[in-house]
């Protein structure tokens, strides 16, 4: 019988919290360890803070406990963004311990060369140490933008240009500092915030662009960052705080990589706070990806589509395609692994019995 991977959970938010049940549920998988950020998660079992009832895996904020702890993979899921310095200390400890590191914290890491040699060489370096191996991903990066145009374009005999779009509603994202000090949103339209910086808003859009460009074999000659906003006439109520009238509250974003003198690839995020506001930009709830060249195609992908909480339903995305990258990544060879490098990650067992998850 083939021995479980042993899995640890590194932070219980957003995604976390999904990816918790889904390990605990996998025939194939053991939660073995848990860490968690606050002094009121730790100390509690785990299962019991995801609201899946009692694991018997004790969470820790211990740092060191979890360096210490004999497993497979850590399932590294914290808001790194917010400083990916300290996220690639953790990660790079981890893989030095000798566990192999699935993350989902920072949206560069899904092409490290994107962040710079300084990140890949580190991760490279503890790869080697602990004879492990490292693999980024997401949804929107980390899907949308990399695995849906790669598995498309063996479809082409040319493409001219191709566009990733997000779509989503972030009326119930209780992020406020992303939303508000960070995206801008709730800001008089013409004030600055991050998200027009390229060097901050760009940043994490940069890595899909170069992941896709190498895997068909193009050279990417410039990027191009656009930011629009349209704002409310109302105020609006939202999970993580109130919208004024005449502020921020549907804004535009893209990157586009130049090959060849044009515009080539894009990715574009339409981001509302209400179906309702911008309703002149494209709506819907998913990702969409419109090719011109030989074919033509769009392809469409939706999201709760029974009305679910589409941000949550995100998480919940995400968190799977992490989980469902544990046992190819544990399997790799040690060193940096892209979706350049592993096989397509499929959700083995998710067709058994409804209410039963594999």
């Amino acid at each position: 019988m083939t021995r479980k991977l042993r899995v640890v959970q590194w932070a219980t938010g957003n995604v976390g919290r999904h990816a918790v049940a889904a390990v605990h549920e996998h025939p194939g998988l053991e939660l073995v360890g848990a860490l968690v950020y606050s002094d009121a998660k730790a100390g509690r079992d785990v299962g019991e803070i995801c609201g899946i009832g009692d694991i018997g895996v004790i969470a820790t904020t211990d740092r060191e406990e979890i360096l210490a702890l004999e497993a497979d993979c850590v399932l590294y899921t914290p808001q790194g963004e917010w400083d990916p310095p300290a996220a690639l200390d953790d990660v790079c400890a981890l893989l030095a311990s000798g566990k192999n590191v699935v993350s989902t914290a920072v949206t560069a890491w899904i092409y490290p060369r994107s962040a710079g040699e300084d990140v890949v060489q580190r991760l490279r370096t503890a790869c080697t140490h602990g004879r492990s191996s490292f693999h980024a991903t997401g949804i929107q990066p980390g899907w949308a933008a990399e695995v849906l145009p790669l598995a498309m374009s063996g479809l082409f005999r040319r493409i001219d240009s191709l566009l990733v779009q997000e779509l989503m509603d972030y009326t119930t994202y209780d992020v406020p500092f992303m939303l508000f000090d960070i995206m801008g949103f709730g800001k008089p339209p013409e004030q600055r915030v991050p998200m027009d910086d390229p060097a901050v808003g760009a940043l994490p859009f940069a890595a899909p662009l170069m992941l896709v460009a190498d895997g068909l074999n193009a050279t990417i000659d410039d990027f191009i960052w656009e930011r629009q906003v349209a704002t409310t006439d109302r105020p609006i109520e939202i999970k993580a705080g109130r919208i004024e009238a005449g502020t921020v509250s549907a804004q535009r974003f893209s990157y586009t990589a130049v090959i060849g003198g044009r515009r080539a690839l894009t990715v574009e995020h339409i981001t509302r706070l209400g179906a309702d506001q911008a309703p002149h930009w494209p709506n819907g709830r998913g990702w969409k990806v419109t090719v011109d060249g030989l074919p033509s195609m769009v392809l469409e992908a939706r999201i709760a589509v029974r009305g679910e909480d589409d941000t949550d339903q995100g998480c919940l995305g995400t968190a799977m395609h992490a989980v469902h990258a544990i046992a190819p990544v544990c399997a790799a060879a040690p060193g940096i692994r892209t979706f350049l490098d592993l096989p397509t990650i499929v959700g083995r067992g998710v067709l058994s019995s409804p209410g039963t998850p594999g």
